[in-house]
């Protein structure tokens, strides 16, 4: 497959599923939460509504590593994303990807000083897309194993992003 092609793959796959697990690195351990996102592909990133005092914007403004997984079990789909980290000034952005849920967590809505929008613009990915159907992937196993082969299980591959 064609980088464009495996890129669009990524971005239907973060469409499907906008729960993503975002991971920091940084001052030697590594930070992991879910967070819900946004597609923003007209500027080619995900914005994540969050809070100023978490300290994740700053962390991941700071941090020399920012991903973002994504597993689709049932399709045989998985990608780790590598992003750059940016944070969105203003507040225009914030109020046209708000949603009734972040106010949850943001009871004053999209004017909380508190509320700020985290933009991860993807740079590279690498990703394995195999077959999705249980009983193919058991032949490929098998018929590897009777042929001395390894087994073509689909694409392992990393992509450029941007």
């Amino acid at each position: 497959m064609a980088d464009t092609e495996l890129q669009e793959r990524i971005w239907a796959a973060l469409a499907a599923h906008p729960v993503y697990m975002v991971s920091l690195v940084g001052e030697g351990d590594i930070r992991t939460r879910p967070m819900s996102g946004h597609l923003d592909r007209d500027h080619h990133r995900l914005l994540f509504i969050t809070h100023r005092h978490t300290g994740i914007i700053g962390a991941a403004l700071r941090s020399p590593s920012v991903s973002v997984a994504i597993s689709h079990e049932d399709r045989n789909f998985y990608a780790a994303i590598s992003c750059s980290a940016s944070e969105v000034p203003g507040r225009e952005t914030l109020r046209s990807v708000w949603t009734p849920i972040a106010s949850a967590w943001f009871p004053n809505g999209p004017d909380d000083p508190d509320a700020t929008l985290l933009a991860l613009t993807p740079t590279s990915a690498e990703i394995w897309d195999g077959p999705s159907s249980s009983v193919l992937v058991a032949f490929k196993l098998a018929t590897a194993k009777i042929l001395g082969r390894t087994p073509d299980l689909g694409v392992n591959a990393t992509i450029d992003m941007r």
